[in-house]
């Protein structure tokens, strides 16, 4: 009796986890699509965006919308320049950046990271030069973190 009260708690106790990792994707966005076909749809379509006209030409990688998106210029809150042999920037998450490698620059804006990650700048932004071999660490947020 004992052992099936205990099989019985845990199937109810996977049920419930399961279900809310199913139905994460299943989640409608601003745009009223799933989260998962309007990250595919951001990969695919950057220049399809409403802000596309102010953003620069700067080509983003596919992977990119992981880690947030590509912005206006006039909104960084920093500059950074990217030279030969640099090997990582530190950046907030929720921060919005321009990275700027001789006449080129791209403005990035970071997505918010619980746990804190980092990527090669090459991937979010493969056209700037001196990108690819840089390291963004992304900070964790404290927008969902508490501190």
């Amino acid at each position: 009796m004992k052992t099936n009260k205990s099989v019985a708690v845990a199937l109810a106790l996977s049920a419930l986890s399961i279900s809310t990792a199913w139905s994460t994707d299943k989640s409608k966005t601003n745009a009223g699509d799933d989260v998962a076909r309007h990250v595919q749809r951001q990969a695919a379509e950057p220049a399809a965006a409403p802000a596309a006209a102010q953003v620069s030409a700067t080509r983003v990688g596919s992977q990119a919308a992981i880690f947030g998106s590509q912005v206006a210029a006039g909104t960084a809150s920093r500059t950074v320049a990217v030279t030969p042999g640099m090997k990582y920037v530190n950046v907030a998450s929720g921060d919005t950046v321009t990275f700027r490698s001789g006449e080129q620059e791209a403005t990035w804006k970071f997505a918010e990271s619980i746990r804190g990650t980092n990527v090669d700048l090459g991937v979010l932004l493969p056209g700037v030069p001196n990108a690819q071999g840089v390291r963004v660490y992304i900070d964790r947020s404290h927008l969902f973190t508490g501190g």
